[in-house]
């Protein structure tokens, strides 16, 4: 059996969305439901606008088109 492989990048963006995650989580057990979805919706944009392109276009992981 092989070992399961991950890029550097695919384990970075795990770290941001489990770390995410969590924060979202801790404010929904310590305030409520709605604070935690505003905190939830703001993580979620600034992934998409900060971390989502981290590879430079060479090296997707689906390959070159």
């Amino acid at each position: 059996m092989g070992r399961f492989q991950m890029s550097r990048a695919v384990i970075a963006r795990l770290g941001v969305l489990l770390g995410g995650l969590l924060f979202v989580v801790g404010i929904l057990l310590a305030i409520d439901l709605a604070a935690a979805l505003m905190t939830a919706g703001v993580l979620t944009v600034t992934y998409c606008l900060l971390v989502a392109d981290v590879d430079p276009p060479g090296r997707s992981e689906r390959g070159s088109p």
